[in-house]
């Protein structure tokens, strides 16, 4: 290789590596081809060594530093990195070569550069089994770590030595709370080329071998018992003689990479540290070793060892206050005392093993909304002095080696409420598990004391720090981490799902068109379980098809579609509440209408707080809340509740400084079940109920009336419950597609135009076939949320959504609204029913006890008897003779009684009230100026005014509107 015209000076290195970075991409595709940028981070495989994956090699684009996360190879410059790559034998040779592809100084190679297409294989392999010979001069110490805690031999099955693996405990250091503990491999490698051994430091490639192998293969009848790793697995050998303990190199995060096959045939026993990786390690090993053909597996029951081990004249027993921590294992036990006889009679008792998990069953796959349709999440965004890659976190000081933080944590925007307040960053990684998890950091909780508030959620969610590290090193990383993000990525912060401009969230995302991404932050409540499982064939063939012929199940799945129409049409929230005594699937048509949304977990129960029942509704905004038996709420509280609900609005609050809090708020249809109606519940603790309850919550009897109690069409099944057994079967299989079918159709614009076109002329058509002219006003707003639920039932029919034939939704809403109107007494006023037959119930219950005798001149008859708790007066007068004799009883309240006694009452609507209507109806009479209270000048004492009706007056009142309702509901 020639070398560079002139001196090699520290200057042209400089000027060389700044020119470089000018044009770093070309610079990285000639010597790196292939790779890709990710964060200001070019990565690509290493082709200096046999690199299957890319993701461990990078190389900074700003600064030119590059780094090996396998192997610990690293650079500050690019003349570095080409050095590395050429394998040239001194930095100036790179120089010479980046100088001549940068063009500039003259080149002479003594032979043209060309680029290998491929890094030369590493010539240096395993030794298995390891030589007798060579076992002489296996290293005892480590050269940093010193003499090993203990070194445990893996070995085939014929006994010989494939490798070793020693155990250091390191001293404590400053910030720790425990000493580390830290493993090494050591294996004999051999060099293909000049046939050399060395030890190195380093594990086996997969498969990797067991521990014990060579004890499976003498005894191929006896139990295994499989740890998590070396010192758990001895001293399991020691609690369960019987068993032959074996582990695998490298704990859980390995598991994959071990060779299982010596368990086939084998009776396993699977014994997890006690910590959640290790039991979800150890569940999904089960299935493996299931499928790989091992006899039985069974689990260790790790509970059985939170008690303390006893002896009672010499056998093994059992006291409460044991010690069992988490993360502990066998040699725990060990160390505390428990022996193979305690193990031995919890075997006895039945209560040391357990089965594994049956593995679940595949779903099958759902229909997913196009991609476009959805919010696209901002990716995640690189802080300055930090890169992000698959294996963690990593803080990249400018003259230092990376330093591992945690495992992957990415920023994925700052994140502010709809008022521009309440700022923070979203932050996404994944548990243990394997799980996504979102948290949203707010700002103020970065400049707490220690970052406690920021940090602690991430770790209570299963953010793991670098354990090789001290944790408060660790920690202050995280938190410069997280301070010095200034990326432009932003997402707005909304506490309910449901509608946000043109497009509507769900948990999985906004479905059309969003100026930015959304996401739900709630406050407490626990996030609706909206998701997806089956196909829409699938929901339409088990759920959808047995609504045609069931008003009652198709209204339920009509109430479903018609949430999301509230917020275009700009009604008012409401429900519907299906009651009977029958126990004939009112839960399971909840189910079938929650299967629009998602799975049962959807339903709720009426037994909540009013503060607990606001957060939920504010959860389940534009959508559907299914409550079910409304007997599990107060009475004393169940008719607030209602109103709150339809209201759209909970209670004002303040906080502890005295400032209100933000009011929850929430448009929503809401569907109930019961056996007795709200009228009733309330009854039941002479609670006030009012008529615009009713309305907030229109009562639907649960009886069809075709002897199948909800149902009225069987669909092929042999009666009522089997058909309801299939629907409850179905609705936990096959949900959620329904709703996305239909949002996706509705958050079109010409959709949604059409929608708001659409229902004043569904309203006035369904109004004209189903009410009289003269209905009261409470009967057309009835009729309009009966109406919208026809709407959106017949659009989602039309979209694709339930495949139902037309006029499914249109005819079972007729039919409810119907049965409503039936159970109401008419299309006329409740109040005027309610005063009417409340006036006419008083006198006849207490119209002789409490009513004193008047005579005909208006004074007390002295021959009756003394009337006990007057309510007022009684006069009776009998006109006419013969066959037109008839007699008249004329009543006197006084207004005092006839206010605080009379209207009082639960259930009864007010005096003011009460006086419209009797006075509408022609009962009261009226003095001059047309006042409902008259003076009486013959009745001395008492009160100066009173309410004066006659029983003839009343009785007629009553007549008529009872007719007019009869002639009103035909």
């Amino acid at each position: 290789m020639s070398k560079p015209n002139g001196s090699v000076t520290h200057a042209r290195f400089q000027d060389t590596n700044r020119l470089a970075l000018t044009c770093i991409e070309s610079v990285l595709a000639h010597w790196l081809p292939g790779g890709k940028v990710q964060k200001r981070e070019y990565v690509v495989k290493n082709p200096a060594r046999d690199d299957q994956n890319a993701g461990s090699f990078s190389v900074n684009l700003d600064t030119g530093q590059w780094y090996d996360f396998a192997s610990g190879d690293k650079g500050g410059d690019l003349v570095a990195l080409v050095a590395y790559l050429e394998r040239c034998p001194a930095q100036a040779d790179a120089l010479h070569l980046l100088e001549g592809f940068l063009g500039t100084a003259p080149i002479e190679p003594s032979r043209p550069h060309k680029k290998p297409k491929a890094a030369p294989p590493d010539p240096w392999q395993p030794v298995t089994p390891i030589p007798a010979d060579a076992l002489s001069g296996i290293p005892k110490r480590h050269l940093k770590h010193g003499d090993p805690w203990k070194r445990w031999e893996y070995r085939n099955a014929q006994g010989e030595l494939l490798m070793v693996i020693d155990r250091f405990n390191l001293p404590l250091q400053p910030g720790e709370e425990k000493p580390r503990k830290v493993f090494a491999p050591l294996t004999l490698w051999r060099h293909t080329g000049t046939g050399d051994t060395k030890w190195q430091r380093k594990g086996l490639p997969a498969p990797r071998p067991l521990l014990n192998v060579d004890q499976l293969a003498k005894q191929p009848s006896a139990p295994v018992v499989v740890c998590e790793g070396e010192k758990s697995a001895d001293a399991a050998g020691v609690l369960l003689p019987d068993y032959i303990a074996t582990c695998w190199p490298n704990g859980t995060n390995s598991v994959s990479k071990a060779d299982f096959t010596p368990l086939k045939g084998r009776d396993v026993l699977l014994w997890p540290d006690n910590d959640e990786g290790g039991v979800v390690c150890m569940q999904r090993l089960a299935g493996e070793l299931q499928t790989l053909g091992a006899k039985t597996v069974r689990l260790v029951a790790l509970d059985c060892f939170s008690q303390a081990p006893v002896w009672h004249d010499n056998t093994p027993g059992f006291a409460e206050g044991g010690e069992w921590q988490e993360k502990d294992d066998a040699a725990d036990l060990l160390a505390r005392d428990w022996t193979p006889a305690h193990l031995s009679a919890l075997a006895t008792e039945g209560t040391l093993f357990k089965e594994p998990p049956a593995p679940p069953a595949s779903p099958a796959p759902a229909t997913k909304p196009a991609p476009a349709k959805r919010d696209a999440r901002k990716k995640a965004q690189q802080t300055p002095g930090f890169t992000v890659k698959d294996t963690g976190l990593y803080a990249v000081p400018e003259d230092g080696e990376p330093r591992r933080v945690c495992e992957r944590l990415d920023i994925i925007a700052q994140t502010r409420d709809e008022r521009g307040q309440n700022w923070g960053l979203l932050v996404e990684f994944c548990d243990p598990d394997g799980i996504t998890k979102r948290w949203n950091i707010p700002a103020e909780a970065l400049i707490s004391e220690g970052a406690k508030d920021a940090i602690s959620p991430l770790l209570s969610m299963g953010l793991k720090l670098d354990a090789k590290r001290p944790a408060r090193n660790t920690k202050n990383d995280l938190i410069s981490y997280l301070q010095g993000y200034a990326g432009s990525a932003r997402a707005r912060l909304v506490d309910r799902m449901g509608w946000h401009g043109d497009a509507y969230l769900l948990p999985m995302g906004a479905i059309g068109e969003t100026v930015e991404a959304l996401e739900f932050t709630n406050h407490g409540a626990e996030l609706p379980s909206i998701e997806e499982a089956g196909t829409l064939e699938e929901w339409q063939t088990h759920i959808g098809a047995l609504c045609p012929g069931n008003d009652r199940l198709a209204l339920s799945v009509c109430v479903a579609f018609a949430g999301p129409l509230l917020h275009l049409l700009g009604l008012e929230s409401g429900g519907f509440h299906l009651y009977g005594e029958s126990s004939g699937g009112k839960t399971t048509h909840l189910q079938a209408a929650v299967s629009v949304y998602g799975s049962p977990k959807l339903v709720r129960s009426w037994r909540s707080t009013d503060n607990a029942l606001e957060s939920i509704a504010s959860a389940h905004s534009d959508g559907l809340l299914a409550l079910d038996e409304i007997g599990m709420c107060s009475p004393r509280i169940i008719g607030e509740t209602v109103y709150m609900l339809g209201n759209g609005a909970g209670k004002a609050r303040a906080n502890d400084r005295g400032n209100g809090k933000p009011v929850r708020r929430w448009r929503l249809l809401f569907l109930s079940t019961g056996e007795k109606t709200l009228e009733q519940h309330m009854d039941e603790a002479n609670q006030m109920h009012r008529a615009g309850m009713d309305i907030r919550m229109l009562g639907v009897p649960a009886d069809a009336g075709a002897g199948m109690g909800l149902f009225q069409e069987l669909h092929g099944f042999d009666n009522a419950a089997d058909l309801s057994d299939s629907l409850k079967a179905s609705v936990n299989k096959y949900y959620g597609t329904p709703l996305v079918k239909f949002l996706e159709a509705l958050t079109t614009p010409d959709n949604m135009r059409t929608i708001i076109k659409a229902f004043p002329k569904t309203l006035q058509a369904f109004e004209k076939e189903t009410l009289p002219k003269d209905a009261s006003g409470q009967a057309h707003r009835a009729a309009a949320r009966f109406a919208l639920v026809a709407l959106a039932g017949e659009y989602a029919t039309e979209w694709g959504a339930t495949g139902w034939p037309a006029y499914t939704a249109w005819n079972a809403a007729k039919a409810c609204f119907s049965a409503w109107l039936t159970e109401r007494g008419g299309a006329g006023s409740q109040e005027e029913a309610k005063v009417l037959d409340a006036l006419c119930h008083l006198i006849e219950t207490h119209g002789e006890a409490r009513f004193s005798r008047l005579n005909v001149d208006y004074q007390h008859d002295t021959h009756a008897p003394r009337t006990v708790n007057k309510l007022g007066y009684r006069r009776t007068e009998t006109l006419g003779s013969g066959a037109e004799c008839r007699t008249i009883t004329t009543y006197y309240i006084g207004s005092a009684s006839w206010t605080k006694e009379v209207w009082s009452r639960a259930g009864l609507p007010s005096a003011r009230q009460a006086n419209k209507v009797l006075k509408a109806h022609d009962v009261l009479q009226l003095d001059h100026e047309g006042k409902t209270s008259i003076k009486v000048p013959g009745i001395k004492g008492g009160s100066p005014r009173y309410y004066v009706f006659t029983d003839e007056a009343l009785y007629r009142a009553q007549n008529a509107a009872n007719d007019d309702a009869a002639t009103k509901a035909a």
